[in-house]
């Protein structure tokens, strides 16, 4: 049996999971010299979720199947109006196959459907090209860039149909 990918409300137990687990990814890095390995800490980990919880913003994890494969951060919502997607995968195993634009679509679909956000914002590094590539799969249009950034948005009715299915959201 394949397995599916969902998306599901992460918890501090699931967020330890990811961490424990995650890989900095040097492509991301504009200064490579500023490149570190990411290296668990208990403490650090619970820093992150406070952060995230007393801030506007979801937390889901990528599940497939039972494995926590990534996360997607929903952040600065403005109910009924807009929101910020982010999306990372927790290591390269999990990236080129497809899974990051697979879940960033579930999440488009949960941001427009169960939240009843008709605007969805995303960026990325000018040099993320998976990132930018995913995007644009997802169905988000190019809007502008800076130096550093590319900006991306997608809106309800201009979004491509998805076939995929979000459970436990």
């Amino acid at each position: 049996m394949e397995e599916t990918l969902t998306l599901t409300p992460m918890t501090r137990e699931m967020y330890h999971a990811y961490f424990k687990e995650y890989e900095n990814d040097p492509a991301l890095f504009l200064d490579r010299a500023q490149f570190r390995p990411y290296t668990y800490s208990e403490e650090e980990v619970e820093r992150y979720i406070r952060r995230q919880l007393g801030q506007k913003r979801k937390t889901l994890a990528v599940m497939y199947g039972n494995e926590i494969i990534g996360e997607i951060v929903i952040k600065n919502i403005e109910e009924r109006k807009s929101a910020v997607l982010s999306i990372s995968m927790k290591n390269e195993r999990w990236k080129n196959r497809g899974f990051g634009t697979q879940a960033e679509r579930l999440a488009v679909q949960y941001v427009f459907e169960e939240l009843d956000i008709p605007t969805l914002y995303a960026d990325a590094l000018r040099t993320n090209g998976r990132s930018l590539r995913v995007m644009e799969k997802a169905g988000f249009r190019f809007e502008r860039e800076d130096g550093t950034f590319k900006y991306y948005r997608i809106v309800r009715d201009d979004r491509p149909p998805c076939a995929s299915r979000t459970e436990e959201v």
